[in-house]
């Protein structure tokens, strides 16, 4: 039967987690995301391979796939990346066995290929029989990480998880439209009221102090309203480097399920 196939939708956070675990657990990946991903934790997604051509989570590398006919000249050890609109997964040479959403919309979603090939749902719009098989929670809290077979994750409440005491003031939303100008880097450690950077020369500026978690790529040109950076107010007790502790208990879920989907590895 060869090597399971899984196509991973979106290369933010939990995507790339995703992506990760199930790569080193043998599985083929070829992961999806937007020309312009949003993604703030940087140093833990692949995203920015879009920009860069290629982009290193944890030891593992992620190579952008443009055009699309290159999946086939992927190196070894690497981990395909492809633009959305580029990918058709009825024309691939053979169908995934599984796709993981992990967009992350917050919002009820039915994307059509999700009734021909099993999804498994991460977070908020996922309902099991109605737009995946399997559903996993991603709200911080008891239920953290479980696998749904039957019946719905939390909705999106608009509030960012509890960190270190904090919860909205660690999050930074764009006021203006446009690229950020960034003055700081994902790792430093911020002051409160610190400037962060510019969008059309008004200043970006932290509400808390903390290590510096996420920043928006300078590349993507924002809306209004959406998440350009994070700040952690647990400071250097946490390593920007690595895989959070909420990314992780998701992606080994995740992989649970495809074990039990019969999506094994085992020879």
């Amino acid at each position: 039967m060869g090597t399971p196939l899984v196509i991973v939708r979106g290369a933010g956070e939990l995507g790339s987690a995703v992506a990760v675990t199930l790569f080193r657990t043998g599985y083929k990946i070829i992961l999806v995301e937007l020309s312009e991903p949003l993604a703030i934790r940087r140093t833990v997604t692949f995203s920015d391979a879009m920009f860069s051509g290629s982009a290193i989570v944890e030891g593992v590398r992620a190579i952008k796939a443009d055009p699309v006919d290159q999946l086939i000249d992927t190196p070894e050890g690497c981990i395909p990346l492809v633009k959305e609109s580029q990918l058709d997964i009825f024309q691939l040479n053979r169908l995934p066995g599984v796709i993981i959403d992990a967009r992350m919309l917050k919002q009820q979603q039915n994307p059509a290929d999700s009734r021909v090939i099993p999804t498994i749902g991460l977070g908020p719009g996922f309902s099991t029989g109605q737009n995946c098989l399997v559903a996993i929670e991603t709200k911080r809290g008891h239920h953290l990480g479980r696998i749904i077979w039957n019946g719905s994750t939390s909705e999106n409440t608009g509030e960012p998880g509890l960190l270190g005491g904090e919860s909205s003031r660690r999050v930074i939303y764009s006021r203006i439209a446009g690229n950020v100008d960034w003055k700081v880097e994902i790792g430093d450690v911020a002051d409160k009221n610190q400037t962060l950077g510019y969008t059309k020369n008004n200043p970006v500026i932290s509400k808390i102090p903390g290590k510096i978690r996420g920043l928006i790529s300078p590349m993507v040109e924002i809306p209004v309203g959406i998440k350009i950076a994070d700040i952690d107010p647990r400071g250097n007790e946490i390593d920007h480097m690595l895989i959070s502790d909420k990314a992780n208990a998701i992606a080994r879920a995740v992989l649970e399920a495809v074990i039990i989907l019969g999506l094994s590895t085992a020879t």
